[in-house]
């Protein structure tokens, strides 16, 4: 079949589909069939609006899209970032894949990290980091930072500046002693606009009380090693990394230098060997016992087969709160494409990926996932055993975290409804708003305990889920075309802000300018 005839066979199945929780009771094995685990991580798709035939005929498709085949070009390093002309490496930044130069650039500069790391710890000179990155160099060393605390509290104060407002840079320095504090300057390019200020405006805040002495308190993380010379970074304080090395792939590089520094090179090893188990689990594991495979092809009949525009990403666990903001850049600056690799329109692709943490959600936008037009699919992540030493608190959070999917899946009738209200003369008008559509999927994702090694394997779980689903639609996920266009316009309109000039802008845009120059006249 090809690939269109095998997406009509599962729109034919979607049409025929029942119940969610009617599955349960035609499919006698379905926690077996839909149920996964991998090492600390279970992951439960018996609440997804799938039937077994279903499942069946969506690993029909990955295989029909030449998955295993693209997997294998993957790991074997050949350039599936074919718009780019590069391998995609980040799993040899874990010890998995890459060529022998590529093994020994990647021991050598974990060798490196670790040892600075140690003496920067062992010194006791500094007492804070202040990270400064955006985006790739930003989202993933904060979700890990704050998950790391899951188990001791940093060794030195980290903070983070990555936006370019003002607020964020002075909030990171608020408070600190310059004499005490270390910067890392974050960027793959050295060319982004937000790093270089917050860059500067860190260095003129160090020589203040430093004078000359202040460059010996920065370092840079980067691929460009001649722009970070540029800036000021002396030779031997800069830390490379390679351009096989996607910006949001990137927290297993030297970007993650400083949560080395607060944590310890110990809890950053086990970080890489979790995600490094998931990378064999993806490599080896066929695909009916894939778990990054049946995640990806779950997110596909949602999106392609039922229509869901957004995903929702719930952890009930507060150390990983930033999840869903991580996953926003790993998934749709991925797949959010609307050209395949051939040059053709696409058709749907990545969903609208948001969510908070569970419970603040329950009282804010839970009411839309449960009532609301169409809802959305959700991903649960829960940690099965507490690090807060309140198991009162802990067992309350399950509980609530176990209840959403279940009243999502179940809903509650008209009928229930009516029985509850008894004789209410309203009951006519009451009883169609308290009524539950349920039938509404969700998935529910659990870490034995949040170590280290339980975050690597979730985060490359995701990261192999956005592999798998960018081959489905035949798109290149390592690439993001579409970040550059509003750079270089805003390049353009900030020269024209301090300059004076007019420039040529629709009416709107050249209202908002002259707003601006009004204002700060």
């Amino acid at each position: 079949m090809t690939r269109d005839e095998h997406f009509k066979k599962l729109e034919d199945l979607a049409t025929k589909s029942i119940g969610i929780a009617d599955l349960f009771k035609t499919e006698p094995r379905r926690m077996e069939n839909f149920v996964l685990r991998e090492g600390p991580l279970r992951a439960d798709f018996s609440k997804q609006a799938i039937s077994q035939s279903a499942k069946e005929a969506l690993l029909s498709l990955a295989a029909a899209c030449h998955l295993e085949e693209w997997r294998a070009k993957l790991f074997a390093g050949e350039k599936v970032n074919t718009s780019e002309d590069r391998a995609v490496l980040h799993m040899a930044l874990r010890g998995v894949g890459g060529s022998t130069a590529v093994k020994k650039d990647v021991a050598d500069m974990r060798d490196h990290m670790a040892a600075f790391a140690r003496k920067i710890r062992e010194d006791g000179k500094f007492k804070n980091i202040i990270h400064i990155g955006i985006g790739g160099s930003d989202l993933g060393p904060r979700l890990v930072a704050d998950a790391f605390a899951a188990n001791g509290e940093p060794s030195l104060t980290l903070r983070f500046a990555e936006n370019i407002d003002g607020a964020s840079v002075n909030d990171a320095i608020s408070g600190l002693d310059p004499k005490e504090t270390l910067a890392i300057v974050v960027s793959k390019s050295f060319g982004t606009q937000e790093t270089k200020m917050n860059g500067d405006a860190v260095r003129n805040w160090l020589a203040e009380t430093l004078g000359d002495k202040a460059g010996d308190h920065m370092l840079a993380v980067t691929a460009n090693r001649t722009g970070a010379e540029a800036f000021g970074i002396p030779s031997d304080q800069i830390f490379d990394f390679w351009d096989w090395v996607g910006g949001r792939y990137s927290v297993w590089s030297a970007v993650g230098l400083s949560l080395q520094i607060a944590y310890g090179p110990e809890s950053f090893d086990q970080f890489l060997k979790g995600a490094a188990a998931m990378d064999m689990h993806f490599r080896d594991q066929p695909l009916q016992d894939n778990l990054p495979v049946m995640m990806a092809m779950v997110g596909i009949w949602n999106r392609n087969v039922l229509g869901y525009s957004s995903l929702a990403v719930i952890p009930y666990a507060q150390r990983i709160r930033k999840l869903a903001a991580f996953l926003q850049q790993l998934e749709m600056e991925s797949n959010g494409k609307r050209i395949t690799r051939d040059g053709e329109e696409a058709g749907l692709t990545c969903p609208i990926i948001w969510g908070d943490e569970g419970t603040n959600g329950q009282h804010a936008f839970f009411q839309w996932l449960h009532q609301g037009t169409p809802g959305a699919p959700v991903d649960f992540v829960a940690v099965l055993n507490d690090h807060s030493a309140r198991p009162d608190h802990h067992t309350a959070l399950l509980a609530n975290c176990f209840a959403q999917s279940e009243a999502l899946m179940l809903g509650k009738s008209e009928h229930v409804v009516r029985e509850e209200l008894g004789d209410r003369t309203d009951a006519d008008a009451i009883a169609p708003q308290k009524t539950f559509p349920g039938n509404r999927p969700s998935t529910t994702l659990t870490l034995d305990e949040l170590s280290p090694f339980a975050l690597g394997h979730l985060i490359a779980l995701y990261e192999h889920k956005v592999f798998v689903q960018g081959v489905i639609w035949n798109v290149n996920s390592f690439d993001q075309w579409g970040v550059e266009l509003g750079k270089v316009l805003a390049t353009k309109i900030l020269s024209e802000l301090k300059t004076g000039d007019t420039g040529d802008h629709d009416p709107s845009t050249t209202a908002l300018m002259s707003l601006f120059k009004d204002a700060s006249s």
